[in-house]
């Protein structure tokens, strides 16, 4: 069975894509997401808010929430700021930093249970947010923001993308220093696609709790046909030679109440702390080293020995948590325990720094886990540490919708 699907999606038209389309919903606070919807009723941020991004008083009110979502998803329809594609189409998706370009394939792939190994999971998701994305998709019967998942690529599949990236593109866009480009690709040429994609595992990178969402609309609503479109979700797929993975540092509080002094040395005593001159020095530049910074001074040192032989055993940021997070600061849960915090490489270590002299918490530099560490860590249905990659750069937010509606007609069941 292929794994890929076109559909007759919506792409923002060039004189629209301004004001229409935003980075992703995380890349924001949400006093700026606030600001950045209050200015622009056109914004897309006004389709994807979440409880906290509206006043107090409306953030225990979901089906009002909802309902602010659906209105502004329509004024955005009614200004006329998409193109439709009527016939099932594929989206050539090229994003191009001026470092590093990839082109993914945006397309629907199907709904799959954590189980299932055609789509292979790494990370948890929170199920409270996966329920507003839920009801998200249900209510307002759409969707933007894609899965982002990452394949094994050959030199068929390169071939096949290459040239669908030929003719005229329908879309040239600029957005927070990403070049993006858009081929629209139908008929004999999507199925050539389609083909070479085949059924190889996809792994995903970005989007755990949009893939659990997408599982429980199925769920809620039982019965439906194989080609119901509850049963697809809309995903880019990029190669994983063109993947881009960068670090997502720590910074770490103390329940404990211990001063600068005594942090430093609970730290000694479960590695070999070496001070250095400053964020160059204490930067990690292989995989097995960390850095860490605290009240003005940074260290480095290498990480403690992994505690096991599996995939995620040996990761990076499994044996900083392992060996330092958790004997040392008591953090046995990185998902939920409000005494960690996560600073990704794009915002920068100057960042990191004001934040950790702010609040007095220790920030630790860890070193990019790879896509291939990703892809093993998967393979053998392990989860990985939260915030253990960081994929850069994202999908802007808006680009692309996927109307269910549009696609209802010929679903069945």
């Amino acid at each position: 069975m292929n794994l890929l699907r076109p559909f007759p999606g919506l792409v923002v038209r060039e004189e629209w894509a301004d004001r229409v389309t935003t980075g992703p919903y995380d890349a924001y606070s949400a006093a700026e997401r606030i600001a950045i919807a209050e200015a622009n009723p056109y914004s897309f941020l006004n389709v994807t808010r979440s409880q906290e991004d509206v006043p107090v008083e409306w953030r225990d009110d979901v089906d009002w929430l909802i309902g602010q979502c659906a209105e502004s998803m329509q004024r955005i329809y009614d200004a006329g700021a998409y193109a439709e594609h009527d016939r099932p189409t594929l989206f050539l998706y090229r994003l191009d930093t001026g470092d590093h370009v990839q082109t993914g394939i945006m397309g629907l792939v199907p709904v799959t249970e954590p189980n299932d190994r055609r789509i292979l999971r790494h990370e948890a998701f929170r199920p409270g947010r996966a329920d507003l994305l839920t009801r998200h998709l249900l209510e307002v019967g759409m969707s933007s923001s894609p899965i982002s998942l990452t394949y094994r690529t050959d030199d068929v599949l390169d071939a096949a993308l290459a040239a669908g990236c030929t003719g005229e593109p329908v879309l040239v866009a600029d957005g927070d220093g990403i070049h993006q480009t858009v081929w629209a690709v139908d008929g004999e040429a999507a199925e050539t696609i389609v083909a070479a994609m085949g059924d190889r595992p996809l792994y995903v990178t970005d989007g755990h709790h949009r893939l659990a969402a997408a599982v429980e609309a199925r769920h809620r609503n039982p019965g439906i046909g194989g080609d119901h479109p509850l049963q697809w979700t809309q995903a880019v797929l990029f190669p994983d030679a063109e993947m881009q993975v960068l670090a997502a540092h720590r910074r770490v509080g103390d329940r404990a109440g211990r001063s600068a002094d005594e942090l430093v040395t609970a730290l000694a005593a479960v590695v070999d702390l070496e001070p250095c001159d400053g964020p160059v020095e204490a930067r990690p530049d292989a995989p097995g080293r960390a850095g860490a910074y605290l009240d003005g001074r940074w260290y480095r040192f290498d990480l403690p020995a992994a505690s096991g032989d599996r995939a995620v055993d040996l990761l990076d940021v499994s044996r900083l948590q392992d060996g330092v997070l958790e004997p040392v600061f008591g953090i046995t849960d990185p998902g939920s325990d409000p005494q960690i915090d996560y600073v990704p490489e794009p915002v920068g270590l100057d960042a990191l720094v004001a934040r950790c002299d702010a609040d007095g918490r220790m920030g630790f530099l860890v070193h990019a886990t790879s896509v291939a560490e990703m892809m093993a860590v998967a393979d053998e249905d392990g989860l990985m540490p939260p915030k253990s990659s960081y994929f850069e750069p994202k999908p802007r937010s808006g680009v692309f919708v996927r109307r269910l509606d549009r696609e209802a007609g010929a679903a069945g069941g």
